[in-house]
């Protein structure tokens, strides 16, 4: 009654007050938040799995419940250790970026894990071309959303400034598409320290910023026998944090107990079996560095140690994969 009034008083009844535009306008953008807020992650959602070594995204996809369609690696003893945990799946080897056959209908999910090696700061060999040429398979990752149009999609990669600053600009132009968060493996229930950068869809990303573990998982947790009750790590130096050259690590800082987290699992066989004093006894096999990744203790491997501990190495911890993969409901309430 009080804006027909204030109409009627105006001596213009089909004209709209500011007020009454404002009104207006607030509505329809609640609207507008409600319906694009609404993406879920739907049960059962088909997943492409692209860069996808021996499987620690596929393996927790598959956790969460969703069927896993097309896997794709250059690798060729990678990719048959896939094949051996997700035979129904569909395997090509090749290199990317190529040509490839995803989905053209129905709800399906993009993962993709380009090659981070050349992006790492362990990598104190880095070269502008190769970072260049790491960089574009990124770009070429997170420019299939726009192209193959996944109902959702998520990449992982190391924190790599070139990396945030992509993602920054499209999370600014693109809100309701791009997101991302740095996280560490070890908040995801995951018995290292690992930290990673997750990008994906809004409502993937909220699976992870909104999850609370039920217990922090040690590395005797997932070895309840461990041959010795320490892991010594022969890392000897590390690129300082401010100005990248290499300092060395101090004796307490390469020795962690079995009763808490692990040292971060490479793709090189750095972590060692000790007791307390340091003395060693065995690197720790591919077997072993897999359950640290929490892959399930019958996931089959390659046959040769060294290129099982690669693989794991690699891959994205099958836990922190299926906590981002649990489906989703709509979020209904609207964003102002």
């Amino acid at each position: 009654m009080e804006k027909e009034s204030r109409r009627r008083a105006g001596g213009h009844g089909n004209e709209e007050s500011t007020e009454d535009r404002v009104d207006q306008a607030m509505k329809q953008l609640s609207l507008w938040n409600f319906r694009t807020d609404a993406a879920i992650l739907a049960p059962g959602t088909r997943v492409v799995d692209l860069f996808c070594g021996v499987g620690g995204f596929s393996c927790g996809a598959a956790k969460a419940g969703h069927p896993i369609v097309l896997a794709v690696d250059s690798n060729e003893v990678f990719l048959k250790a896939h094949e051996r945990n997700h035979p129904n799946c569909q395997h090509i080897l090749a290199e990317m970026p190529c040509e490839l056959p995803f989905p053209t209908s129905g709800e399906w999910h993009l993962h993709c894990s380009p090659p981070c090696t050349k992006l790492s700061i362990m990598n104190n060999l880095r070269y502008d071309d190769e970072t260049d040429e790491a960089l574009q398979l990124v770009r070429w990752s997170i420019g299939l959303v726009k192209n193959a149009k996944p109902t959702s999609w998520s990449l992982e990669q190391v924190m790599h400034g070139g990396v945030i600053d992509m993602l920054d600009e499209l999370k600014r132009k693109h809100p309701l598409t791009y997101d991302y968060e740095i996280v560490d493996a070890y908040n995801y229930e995951v018995p290292q320290h690992r930290k990673r950068l997750i990008a994906g869809s809004p409502h993937i990303i909220r699976n992870l910023r909104e999850f609370t573990p039920s217990k922090r998982v040690c590395v005797r947790d997932v070895i309840p026998n461990p041959p010795r009750e320490w892991i010594r790590n022969n890392l000897y130096s590390r690129p300082h944090h401010k100005t990248k050259e290499r300092v060395a690590v101090p004796f307490k800082d390469t020795m962690r107990s079995v009763d808490g987290p692990c040292f971060v699992a490479l793709a090189t066989g750095h972590r060692r079996w000790a007791t307390k004093d340091g003395e060693v006894l065995r690197h720790l096999n591919a077997e072993e560095t897999a359950l640290i990744q929490t892959f399930p203790s019958d996931y089959k491997l390659p046959k040769s140690n060294t290129l099982g501990l690669v693989a794991v190495g690699n891959a994205v911890p099958t836990r922190v994969a299926e906590i981002m993969m649990a489906p989703t409901k709509a979020n209904k309430q609207p964003r102002l």
